[in-house]
């Protein structure tokens, strides 16, 4: 096997070592972005099923009216707008929830790698105490003695 042929598989191997942990944070990020897309789905039906109940209610009212039906037509043609722009909503929030899902997950992954591992750095107790090498433990009780002592 030639030099650049090795050279050109290691550099292949590499590639692939470092794209594994990506593909698996992009198909986690994947995997909640589906959740939660799935939970607003439930949503937006609860809501659009509401908003079919009191369309209802409206065309029932609307048939107790005479020469309501123009009113009543305003208002069902906002209520259509309304629902069009909250599609529109919808079509940018899964757009934006996907894109913060997969920063989201590569910038902690950087910043758990900057970060020391808290397991291997030993804690730091206050509680901790010195004795120097007299034999006499540090204290405020104990330098105050002596310099009484020495008074005396």
């Amino acid at each position: 096997m030639e030099n650049w042929q090795l050279t050109l598989v290691i550099l292949a191997s590499v590639l692939v070592g470092a794209m594994l942990p990506l593909l698996i944070m992009v198909a986690s990020a994947a995997y909640r972005v589906g959740r939660e897309i799935a939970e607003i789905g439930a949503r937006l039906k609860r809501t659009l099923t509401q908003v079919e109940v009191i369309s209802d209610r409206v065309e029932i009212l609307s048939r107790g009216f005479e020469g309501g039906e123009a009113t009543i037509a305003e208002l069902l043609a906002t209520v259509g707008q309304l629902a069009s722009g909250l599609d529109r909503n919808m079509k940018t929030i899964n757009l934006i929830s996907t894109l913060v899902a997969s920063v989201g997950t590569a910038v902690a992954a950087y910043v758990g790698t900057r970060q020391p591992d808290v397991a291997t750095a030993t804690p730091v107790t206050p509680d901790a105490v010195v004795v120097p090498a007299n034999g006499s433990p540090p204290g405020p009780a104990a330098g105050s003695s002596g310099a009484t002592s020495d008074a005396h």
